[in-house]
């Protein structure tokens, strides 16, 4: 595999490494935030006014080519990547070398379908651009009164300033590829330091970046898919820890919220319960908005000694009741990326199909009119997790390894198959479950339920089955929490002095 990926090795380091990570600045805007690329940098297809995806402008191929640059590029001197000519010839040497290295894997019938599922995960995210409602859905679990202490302990602001800064951070981006932290001279002297230092913390020179990603690379049918460092160190600097360029701003945003989990997880050992204790309040708040009048809603509940608890929470219209488990369960990036003998995407869904079997548990006990605050009606009841990362649940690897493995909860837990079989479970993430309230306030919970867990729609991404049987439902829940950084913008602050 080596000898192929050398033509794309001797190509990238005749290019001066800054000049190519200001290029994947501009085509990381131009994808993410439809900021107008320089024309330099457009191919013949976008000055024609074609599509990015016709003009062959991918979000995973653009982030491929500043790991690449990182890697390869010049420090100092060689030729400046800054026409379209040579990003794209780039781009199109790394997607040709990732057909490549599926091309010589031994075992590529076996793992076909795995290799969609991986897929999935590398491109997938690209195509839902950072939007205030999702900064929001961030801010309320960093904000719960048991996560809000444990930020600030962390990170030396509050989780209202620490949004500020990203909103600030994001404010520079949208005007050039380095950050001058231009607000922190009037900022109060308190928080200067916790801003700098997290700074240092999601920023490395781009020797250590380099050597960090030779480290991480692989070649083999996984070199496409191998964690790219600059996803924990967004910011790249030269020597100087305060001169930081910022070549994907998405990645750092995504640094900023999503991946503060792992820097607050190692920090403290109650953030993993007390994150979970946020995420299923973040559900209950997403009901009720968009339920509003439509559903009623019950919590959980705990009785007994030993304490017994229910699900998380249970949602009713007038057609039927939808038992929702809240798993803020996340994956990791062999998880999501690695083909192997033994491929870690199959133990991720074990622990999925643990949380399968505990919703199942609870509904077993529900049914028999165990709960102190629900007893069966006669409407239909339909189990669901809903996770808060993406796990991108579709397709036959997926769902046949799900299905076996909740089968063998049954047998372990000694539940009755018929559960399984009257009531058939559905799993999610929460962006797609925002858009499936959505769907149900407009139709009813069983009818669209009914229709996903039918043998025709079962194994689909929810997201496309929203999309295609139920338009706007997905994009219409995009704003449920639009407003929800008015608090963020408006609060007090020692970034903005208010």
């Amino acid at each position: 595999m080596y000898a192929f990926y050398k033509p794309l090795r001797n190509f990238m380091r005749g290019f001066n490494l800054w000049s190519g990570l200001g290029a994947t600045y501009y085509y990381m805007q131009h994808l993410q935030f439809g900021q107008a690329l320089p024309e330099q940098l457009k191919n013949d297809a976008l000055r024609r006014g074609q599509s990015n995806i016709k003009a062959g402008l991918y979000g995973h191929l653009v982030e491929l080519l500043a790991r690449e640059v990182i890697l390869n590029g010049q420090v100092r001197g060689g030729r400046p990547l800054n026409t379209a000519g040579d990003a794209f010839k780039a781009m199109s040497m790394i997607h040709r070398l990732d057909d490549k290295s599926w091309g010589l894997h031994g075992s590529r019938s076996e793992d076909i379908i795995l290799q969609l599922s991986r897929i999935a995960f590398q491109q997938f995210p690209w195509q839902s651009p950072p939007t205030n409602g999702v900064l929001a859905r961030y801010h309320m679990l960093y904000s719960h009164p048991s996560v809000a202490p444990m930020v600030e302990a962390e990170f030396g602001m509050s989780t209202g300033e620490l949004f500020q800064l990203i909103l600030l951070f994001a404010e520079e981006m949208v005007r050039r590829p380095t950050l001058a932290f231009e607000f922190l001279p009037a900022a109060e002297e308190s928080i200067r330091a916790p801003v700098l230092a997290l700074s240092e913390r999601i920023s490395r020179s781009s020797d250590e970046l380099r050597a960090a990603t030779v480290e991480r690379q692989s070649y083999d049918v996984n070199w496409a898919y191998s964690f790219n460092p600059l996803r924990a160190y967004p910011l790249v600097h030269a020597g100087n820890p305060r001169s930081v360029m910022c070549p994907a701003p998405p990645i750092l945003l995504q640094r900023l919220t999503d991946g503060l989990y792992f820097d607050l997880m190692r920090a403290d050992r109650g953030f993993g319960n007390a994150i979970g204790k946020a995420f299923e309040r973040y559900v209950g708040k997403v009901m009720e908005r968009i339920g509003k009048d439509t559903f009623e809603l019950r919590e959980e509940a705990c009785w007994g000694k030993p304490e017994r608890r229910s699900v998380d929470w249970i949602v009713i219209d007038q057609s039927a009741a939808l038992f929702v488990e809240c798993k803020l369960g996340r994956l990791d990036i062999a998880s999501q990326t690695e083909i192997a003998p033994e491929p870690p995407f199959i133990a991720a869904i074990e622990r999925l199909a643990g949380n399968v079997g505990q919703l199942y548990t609870t509904l077993g006990e529900a049914l028999a009119g165990g709960y102190p605050h629900w007893k069966p009606d006669g409407r239909p009841v339909h189990p669901m997790v809903v996770t808060f990362h993406e796990w991108f649940c579709f397709g036959p690897f997926f769902y046949k390894h799900l299905d076996k493995l909740v089968e063998a909860e049954f047998e372990k837990h000694g539940l009755d198959r018929v559960l399984l079989e009257r009531h058939p479970y559905s799993v999610c993430s929460i962006a797609e479950f925002e858009g499936l309230l959505t769907a149900c306030r407009g139709a009813s919970i069983d009818s669209v339920l009914s229709e996903k867990i039918s043998p025709d729609h079962r194994q689909s991404l929810l997201r496309g089955f929203l999309a295609d049987r139920y338009p706007g439902a997905i994009s219409n829940a995009m704003g449920t929490f639009e407003d929800g950084m008015d608090l963020v913008i408006d609060g007090p602050s020692r970034l903005t002095r208010k």
